[in-house]
């Protein structure tokens, strides 16, 4: 592990996640309990059910309270709440994860504040093609490209002020933040080697059991997912939130859903567990807004190969060149239930084969797409704005 300039926490980071849980994988689990062990002095600032304060792993995090309802009014109380407390921790690096602090990064920046913003996805894209869920108020689907227009002239304007942006990947080989920030930095949200490891051998005699983590959407082809896990008879375990709300009532109406066994939202130990339980991962995300254009794999792919588990994923262009070389998965057209279903049955029936493509994504995850090798490129990049403040 890389460290940081002072090993005795003199340098302060601060982390603000206003909409992010508290104990999110990228934020709490990788970025700040990494820096935590790289030396530097870590507070993360968020929202939960009540107000505390507690030190995890050497991350100091302070939760916030906000009961509004109104979706204006808590994204004005939010923000206010998490500058009061953030200009309480007097850090030397602030480092922003939703696109709606982006005000409170400007503040920042002009007491003098070196300002990261962490842009997880291309908010203005999807704002554009109407299937983020950043919105605020109803917005009819003719004013959401003004919008997302809207929203990027603003993301300009304040990241060219700030110090820097970390971004996950490029999108179709075009860098959203080309000439739109000062400086950038690729960090890939990649599972730890020391996390996800399999203690017990894949097991293909009950039958195939097909692992889906993550946000439950239309858009993630959920849908289309359960109905194949029925055609294959599998069981499909399931985990993440569903968005919106109404959408798992639509899913629990169809007669293909008694193949699901729902786990609920899982941290990090009930997502290794319930791979340890599964001998497929899936990832059919529908071909709609970024998930066909981005330059990486999902997070859950990757999850997927940590543990061994061969893959059923979308037949997008970067995952097609991702198999080609590793040899990990079946690439599917994730809009068709009987092709996702072909998939399973051939996994489940060539149980060596199986073994081989779980082996090779090990393999690559070890030589190539692990958190150790991200982490030091974060610190690296924290070190460089530091040197040129100082």
């Amino acid at each position: 592990m890389a460290t940081g300039i002072n090993t005795n926490g003199t340098i302060k980071v601060c982390h603000l996640a206003s909409k992010h849980k508290m104990n999110d994988m990228r934020i709490f689990e990788k970025e700040c309990k990494s820096l935590a062990k790289g030396g530097f002095d870590v507070t993360l600032i968020g929202f939960g059910d009540q107000p505390k304060t507690e030190t995890i792993d050497g991350v100091r995090c302070i939760v916030l309270y906000c009961p509004i309802k109104n979706n204006l009014e808590l994204l004005r109380k939010r923000n206010k709440l998490s500058l009061e407390a953030a200009l309480q921790v007097d850090a030397d690096i602030y480092h922003l994860h939703e696109p709606e602090l982006l005000p409170i990064g400007m503040k920042l920046k002009r007491k003098g504040k070196i300002v990261i913003f962490d842009s997880h996805e291309y908010y203005g894209w999807q704002l554009r093609d109407n299937i983020h869920k950043i919105k605020v108020i109803k917005t009819p689907a003719s004013l959401m490209k003004v919008l997302g227009s809207l929203y990027m002239r603003y993301e300009k304007h304040v990241c060219m002020k700030i110090d820097g942006v970390v971004q996950v990947c490029t999108m179709n080989g075009v860098d959203y933040f080309d000439h739109r920030c000062r400086k950038t930095l690729f960090i890939r949200n990649l599972p730890s080697l020391s996390d996800y490891t399999r203690k017990t051998p894949i097991d293909y005699s009950q039958g195939p059991a097909v692992a889906m983590i993550g946000g439950i959407t239309k858009e993630r082809g959920i849908t289309q997912l359960i109905e194949a896990a029925c055609q294959a008879k599998a069981k499909l375990l399931l985990a993440g939130a569903f968005s919106p709300k109404t959408y798992e009532t639509e899913l629990k109406a169809l007669p293909a859903y008694a193949c699901v066994d729902y786990k609920g939202f899982l941290d990090k130990n009930g997502m290794v567990a319930l791979l340890e339980e599964a001998n497929i991962g899936a990832s059919t995300l529908l071909n709609v807004g970024q998930y066909d254009k981005i330059d990486t794999l999902p997070t859950k792919v990757y999850d997927y190969m940590s543990m061994q588990l061969p893959v059923v994923i979308s037949d997008t262009g970067f995952a097609q060149k991702m198999n080609d070389k590793y040899h990990f998965a079946i690439c599917v057209d994730p809009a068709k239930p009987e092709d996702i279903a072909n998939a399973i049955r051939w996994i489940y029936e060539h149980p060596e084969q199986a073994y081989e493509m779980g082996n090779n994504g090990r393999k690559a995850i070890e030589e190539e797409f692990n958190w150790e090798k991200e982490s030091e490129k974060l610190i690296g990049f924290y070190n460089e704005l530091l040197s040129k403040k100082t």
